[in-house]
């Protein structure tokens, strides 16, 4: 199975310099908090004129957010709506990152991740290095 991600740039910014279309795109929002078993969470967000999915890591104390990592493949919306049926229930568990990823190599998931239970569902996890793979981070 190969890994979605295929490229990784150092903030959001830089991923919006590095293609025109991007900035002038609207965007639509696909989860604000999908968390990784390994502790880093994450936003999606599908850019509309390219047809990109990518995931923002929420930056722990650090100003201007983290770094955004772009998946493959690009998807239509109805295939973006297809191969992410049901993120809503799933966004915000622990173990949703690897969901949407497996998702996006279109993989059923072999189960839903964990329910953290009540008033754990947005609790931000303190650790942090998670290797997704792919390139190294770029500044471009």
């Amino acid at each position: 199975m190969s890994d979605p991600i295929v490229r990784t740039y150092l903030s959001l910014g830089a991923f919006y310099a590095s293609d025109p279309a991007r900035r002038s795109s609207r965007e639509r929002d696909v989860g604000l908090f999908w968390r990784s078993r390994q502790g880093a969470s994450f936003r999606a967000a599908w850019v509309r004129d390219t047809g990109e999915l990518y995931l923002f890591q929420h930056a722990l104390g650090a100003r201007g957010g983290g770094s955004v990592h772009l998946l493959e493949p690009a998807l239509d919306e109805d295939e973006l709506d297809r191969r992410l049926a049901g993120w809503p229930e799933v966004c915000g568990r622990e173990g949703s990152l690897e969901w949407l990823l497996a998702r996006m190599r279109d993989v059923p998931p072999d189960s839903l991740p964990t329910d953290p239970g009540p008033g754990r569902r947005f609790r931000r996890e303190r650790r942090s290095g998670l290797r997704l793979g792919g390139p190294a981070p770029s500044a471009a």
